[in-house]
């Protein structure tokens, strides 16, 4: 019986050896209930590496497709040490230091690699095989590098569908260039230059000739009666506004299908890209805000501190379907003072990931840091049945 019993926990081990740890059994989590809401998120181990850890921006995802893989930001402002970029590999049990600078990088998370662009070229590490390696794909065009005073060379890095092509925003004080860098060659298409703070570039998720831009900083300014914060980017300098329906709007990303986007007001709204139309998804306050691939379930944050930069915040889910929503974080510590306003950017961000199996964002759980939480979907649709 003893012998039998070697044999078959040996034959478990191997079963399991080499196999992704999801992130509710993983030792890297600690799990937390949030009192108010019952609510069951996995806090991320990683204060080991930096007081401050942070989701990536809300437009791309922090987790690949497969679950293997978590990305994220590491502060530690008293060694000076700002958004170095790490990666979790939950198959390995490793963290690996990316980059030690700080940029908004893209994940592919179905190809399992990070892009992201510095002055010093256009980068991919390949998380399977090496992640610490940097593979230099191609330089910054030197139209670009003689730019004056560049503030940014993208907001934050999109690629095109066959990863074959980039879109750039590029800021500088007073000029900001459009265009698309292709990675092969090098060679940068310019697609417009404009007067007024363009960001917040996004190329389409299938489209090479489109990309959704925003004009920010206008702080509620309007313009010949409206508010001009979304555009839709072309070549041949054509660009096109998008008048919001309730004449404001913050934050806007494309849905995965690429039949429009959506963008945050009195709530979130959807644009159809086709036809113009807009209607109201969630009347849920949001600041940012995310979909599913399939349309039907929403998270958000929002603000209730009344500022920006390390106010008090809330997450929340909206379910499509139901018409359904609630906060499932309904208040999260202030991260700092309004006098005294962070330079981190430390919104909650929250994002769908592994194939919308969970919500990632940045948190403050009273501890003087940020965190990153990792939701379970499952229980959130459960709530708003």
């Amino acid at each position: 019986m003893k012998k039998l019993f070697i044999v078959v926990f040996n034959l478990t081990v191997s079963l399991f050896a080499g196999k992704t740890v999801p992130v509710e059994e993983s030792e890297f989590f600690r799990k937390h209930v949030e009192p108010e809401t019952g609510i069951v998120s996995y806090i991320l181990e990683a204060h080991h590496i930096a007081p401050d850890i942070q989701s990536i921006y809300f437009t791309h995802k922090s987790m690949t497709d497969d679950g293997r893989f978590l990305v994220f930001h590491a502060t530690d402002m008293k060694k000076k040490m700002r958004k170095h970029l790490y990666v979790l590999d939950l198959k390995k049990g490793k963290f690996t230091r990316i980059v030690a600078r700080e940029v908004i990088p893209f994940l592919d998370v179905k190809r399992n690699q990070v892009y992201y662009i510095t002055i010093d070229g256009l980068f991919r590490h390949d998380l399977e095989t090496s992640p610490a390696k940097a593979v230099k794909l191609c330089d910054v065009p030197a139209e670009i590098k003689q730019l004056k005073s560049k503030r940014y060379l993208c907001t934050h890095l999109t690629l095109t569908h066959d990863r074959k092509k980039a879109f750039l925003d590029v800021g500088t004080h007073g000029l900001y260039v459009q265009g698309m860098l292709d990675i092969s060659s090098g060679k940068f298409t310019e697609w417009g230059r404009t007067d007024f703070y363009v960001n917040h570039g996004q190329i389409h998720p299938y489209r090479d000739d489109i990309a959704l831009c925003a004009w920010e900083a206008l702080k509620g300014k309007l313009v010949n009666g409206v508010y001009p914060r979304m555009w839709l980017m072309e070549p041949g300098n054509k660009r096109t506004m998008i008048p919001s329906v309730t004449n404001y709007a913050t934050h806007e990303r494309w849905s995965e299908d690429g039949k429009g986007f959506y963008f945050c007001s009195s709530g979130v709204y959807y644009h159809e890209l086709a036809s113009g139309r807009q209607y109201q998804l969630t009347p849920m306050t949001a600041a940012h805000a995310t979909m599913t691939a399939d349309n039907k379930y929403l998270t958000f944050d929002n603000s209730v501190g009344g500022w920006y930069r390390g106010c008090a915040w809330q997450i929340g889910f909206y379910n499509g379907k139901s018409k359904k929503g609630f906060y499932f974080y309904p208040k999260l510590e202030a991260y700092n003072t309004q006098e005294n306003p962070s330079t981190l950017h430390p919104d909650p961000h929250p994002q769908f990931v592994c194939n919308d199996k969970y919500i990632i964002s940045t948190v403050n759980l009273s501890n003087g840091h940020m965190d990153l939480s990792v939701t379970p979907v499952a229980q959130l649709i459960e709530r708003t049945q």
